[in-house]
């Protein structure tokens, strides 16, 4: 019966899609478009106010200059903390696909953030001073990156290859080489109105003209810049090895393959991912059962790279343990090849994520870049609540369909001391 909701919507208001939400009861999205600018806006009782921008390009666009994306993003993060007026809790992401721009405000100051957006994509925005600054803080910040992150973003570097958008790795002589003329141009390629989406959420107190008249006066260019990523799946294992020479302890990542939000896995490998990483099944094994000396994360980064995501494990243990904990994170993998999860334990993460995902609608916090999100890859199974029946319907049989497919060939990075440490 939803098409006959969604022609009765329309028919009343072209404008305005509903949707569902669990906070204080059903909060209407409303949209229009102002200069090539989507918005989108949500009123709910909260007093805090979320205004998410995001712009449908990032730093996987940066090409032989890769940093660029991050260096602007930067100068636009100091932008907004020095703005006249406080603006609130203030982030700025920069993402392989899209960059993003995240504040916090009290709905009596959302309008001093909505000018200082619109500034964003009217007013140029250069600083040769401050860029040269930012340029050398980030090549020191790269030279000190711990061994633990470097295994990450080299494994990502090797899983994609070192000319795919998604190889987010830096390094400190093509930082070097970025110029002025490189940022700026970026800069005037990605802030544009016709390039962003707008989503607000909160106890917002303005009507959506109001909002609209704020962005009215902006020039519109068509621009779309977003990236057309083919899915990536290792075809052979990869072993590289690094020495770490300030380190004590030994840093590994191992990255697999992963389906993405449209592929038709998804579903069962979202409870593949949230059975090894929330409820610690991975950690439990290495952690007590065997009673290894070891700490760290499983990662599945569905949104950041929609379309072409890995799932990666990501440790820290003792050097002399290095091998056994990556042969007891393959007999993990084997075992959800060959057995599958119970489906009793399939229904009770089911329910947990469902469970999480009206916790976090309730709550408010995040409502926006959940709408700017969903809005942005065009699928609903970002909004979780239609993703819920279909996690509901995922089978033993299906999470061992998942993992046969993708859990197969993986990139191993590990950092290993120069020196091994004295024991405890």
């Amino acid at each position: 019966m939803k098409w006959v909701k969604k022609i009765v919507w329309i028919c009343l208001l072209l404008s305005i899609l509903t949707l569902p939400v669990w906070a204080d009861g059903p909060a209407r999205i409303e949209r229009t478009t102002v200069n090539g600018m989507p918005i989108l806006l949500q009123r709910t009782n909260s007093e805090v106010v979320e205004v998410t921008m995001l712009l449908k390009s990032g730093s996987g666009l940066d090409g032989k200059k890769k940093g660029t994306a991050e260096l602007m993003n930067m100068l636009v993060y100091l932008k907004l903390l020095s703005a006249p007026e406080s603006l609130g809790s203030v982030n700025v992401l920069t993402r392989p696909d899209y960059t993003e721009i995240r504040i916090q405000a009290s709905a009596e100051n959302l309008k001093n953030v909505l000018v200082e957006l619109e500034s964003l994509l009217t007013t140029p925005l250069y600083s040769y001073d401050v860029i040269m600054d930012l340029k050398q803080f980030l090549i020191a910040d790269i030279k000190g990156m711990p061994a633990f992150n470097k295994t990450y973003y080299e494994t990502n570097r090797s899983f994609y290859g070192p000319d795919h958008p998604y190889n987010d790795y830096l390094e400190p002589e093509v930082v070097e080489s970025i110029t002025g003329h490189d940022v700026y141009r970026w800069y005037r390629q990605t802030y544009q109105p016709g390039n962003a989406i707008l989503s607000i959420a909160g106890g917002v107190k303005e009507s959506m003209d109001q909002i609209a008249k704020i962005f009215s006066n902006m020039l519109y260019e068509s621009v779309d810049q977003r990236l057309l990523i083919q899915p990536v799946i290792p075809n052979q294992t990869r072993l590289i090895e690094r020495e770490d020479y300030n380190g004590r302890i030994a840093s590994i990542c191992m990255g697999f393959g992963a389906p993405r939000i449209q592929d038709p896995e998804y579903p069962a490998f979202r409870i593949i991912a949230y059975y090894l990483e929330d409820y610690q099944y991975y950690f439990e094994k290495l952690r007590i059962e065997e009673g290894l000396m070891y700490t760290g994360m499983v990662y599945y980064s569905y949104l950041e790279r929609p379309q072409a995501p890995n799932i990666v494990f990501l440790t820290m243990t003792d050097p002399d343990d290095l091998f056994l904990v990556e042969a007891k994170t393959l007999d993990i993998i084997e075992e959800l090849k060959e057995k599958g999860i119970e489906q009793s334990m399939i229904a009770q993460i089911a329910e947990a994520i469902e469970k999480e995902g009206k916790s976090r609608i309730q709550a408010v916090i995040g409502a926006s870049r959940r709408n700017v999100m969903s809005y942005y890859l065009q699928n609903q199974l970002v909004y979780d609540e239609n993703l819920w029946p279909k996690l509901k319907q995922v089978t033993t049989a299906d999470i061992q369909k998942a993992a046969a497919k993708y859990l197969n060939h993986y990139v191993r990075v590990a950092y290993v001391p120069r020196e091994k440490p004295d024991n405890f």
